[in-house]
């Protein structure tokens, strides 16, 4: 039998998602340096950001500084991702409802320089569930490359 898919969910993450379909999937809350979500034994080599509409808009108008110093942590990962809980539709509706339609392009642009700077993969999800299957899909994707869970090479790899 094949060992599940351990992702980490950071112990502050104070709205997890739920990874309970997926089939040989399990979770583990602990703290995580950087990033809300991780692959046990790879903590320090991918990493999933999560942003909803909200803290993302309140992170790059406000606290841009914070955020920043996210991303120099995330700098070494082989993998890195931003993961916006809704469509761009979604947050433009957010901030025309707040009157900030000016920074609805302050915050696309932001998203851009960062994806460009720091090599973080930015990506708009559907809702919580297309989030959770995209960090599934994303996480299996890694392991196999890396040969396994237990960070065991394939015997196909070569150094």
């Amino acid at each position: 039998m094949a060992e599940p898919l351990v992702i980490i969910e950071d112990s502050r993450e104070q709205s997890p998602l739920d990874f309970s379909g997926f089939r040989g999937v399990e979770t583990l809350r602990q703290g995580l340096k950087t990033a809300d979500y991780s692959i046990r034994f790879y903590e320090d080599r991918i990493c999933f950001e999560r942003k909803s509409v909200q803290d993302l808009v309140g992170t790059l108008i406000g606290g841009h500084t914070r955020f920043l110093r996210e991303m120099e942590r995330m700098q070494p990962f082989e993998e890195k991702y931003i993961l916006v809980e809704h469509s761009p539709s979604v947050l433009f509706n957010y901030c025309l409802r707040h009157g900030w339609q000016r920074k609805f392009d302050t915050i696309i642009q932001s998203l851009l320089a960062y994806a460009c700077h720091y090599s973080v993969r930015v990506r708009f999800c559907r809702d919580r569930a297309d989030m959770a299957e995209y960090i599934v899909k994303k996480s299996r994707e890694f392991i196999a490359k890396k040969g396994g869970q237990d960070g065991e090479k394939k015997e196909t790899d070569t150094d």
